[in-house]
């Protein structure tokens, strides 16, 4: 899926306080279901932030710790509907029929995960009800540090000060919400502010080295500490393997009478390789040795970029603490 390029009218570059920022997502509100990341303060969970929808008594939390699931689960949810039959008919679900959200607060790194799902799920052909899920969402991102360089997105706001930011527009939705808008100021001039780019994770001679280290004993060591859970795969906001499931009414529990479901899936499984005859990757040291080399060999090879944005969520929340920069490093190190 190509999203257009848009430049705001006149290069106009516009400024907004902390207060103003929430109170523009507290107006879109009022029109669209609004989500955002909020601190839930649940002890109990991986992470107190999480993204929900926006509700009376919310704080929208403008520069947060990272949620344990990414923004990307509005586009390609966990679990979702892909179509309903009954004994004689069967009936595509269709989400373009359902309204526009706005998604609020979205990270650098969520961001450039986004715009990169967008390749994938567009070509070479595209996933239907992925692009429905992603047209009818309107994404305002924000940074502290860096520009959105090369990025899609609607609204992006950067912060310049202590309680001042400056936004720029990326669409014509964008420029839609600034327009109905009196909170914005507006400014001629930009404020510069040097882009440093992220480490790159997607380097040619790292693909090399990965395709060529398959019977290193790293991946034995490994395969003694891992889990096997599939975490690293669910928190990743670059990860999309799924599965399909036909199911059939079961009271209480399904809506549909009958319903082809789409689930969230990860190559960590032990089943995921698996068909009637043959497991493709019967040892754990082979998944993981596949989680690598799909990331840092074949998707730089197929779409031109990593399948890591460097948001660090498969380390913090891997029950292994397995660092998987650690394992680049070795792999380097003793094959570079």
């Amino acid at each position: 899926m190509k999203l257009a390029k848009f430049r705001n009218q006149e290069g106009r570059i516009y400024t907004i306080s902390e207060a103003g920022i929430r109170e523009l997502a507290e107006n879109l509100s009022k029109k669209h279901d609004v989500y955002g990341p909020v601190n839930t303060h649940d002890e109990a969970v991986f992470s107190k932030f999480r993204f929900k929808i926006i509700e009376q008594g919310d704080k929208l939390e403008l520069h947060y710790p990272i949620t344990t699931i990414p923004p990307t689960k509005y586009f390609f949810p966990s679990r979702e509907t892909i179509l309903e039959f009954g004994s004689e008919t069967h009936t595509p679900t269709h989400p373009h029929t359902h309204k526009p959200i706005v998604i609020f607060g979205i990270s650098l790194f969520d961001l450039k995960a986004i715009n990169r799902l967008d390749k994938i799920f567009g070509e070479p052909i595209q996933d239907e009800i992925y692009g429905a899920n992603r047209k009818r969402a309107i994404l305002i991102s924000i940074s502290e540090d860096f520009d959105p360089k090369g990025l899609a997105f609607d609204i992006h706001f950067r912060k310049i000060g202590q309680n001042k930011y400056i936004a720029w527009v990326g669409s014509k939705s964008g420029q839609k919400i600034i327009d109905q808008s009196s909170i914005l100021c507006t400014k001629t001039k930009d404020i510069k502010k040097k882009y440093k780019p992220s480490k790159k994770y997607s380097r040619p001679e790292r693909a090399e080295i990965i395709a060529g280290a398959k019977d290193d004993p790293i991946w034995d060591k490994l395969a003694k500490i891992c889990f096997g859970c599939g975490i690293c795969s669910y928190v990743c906001p670059m990860c999309y393997c799924f599965d399909t499931e036909d199911v059939v009414k079961i009271e209480g529990i399904t809506k549909c009478q009958g319903c082809r479901e789409r689930r969230w899936d990860s190559c960590m499984n032990a089943d995921f390789a698996a068909i009637s005859s043959h497991d493709f990757r019967p040892e754990l040291k082979d998944r993981i040795y596949n989680w690598y080399h799909h990331k840092f060999v074949r998707m730089p090879a197929e779409h031109g970029f990593s399948g890591c944005v460097g948001c660090k969520r498969c380390i913090t929340y891997c029950p292994a603490k397995i660092n998987f920069r650690e394992t680049l490093e070795y792999l380097e190190k003793k094959y570079g």
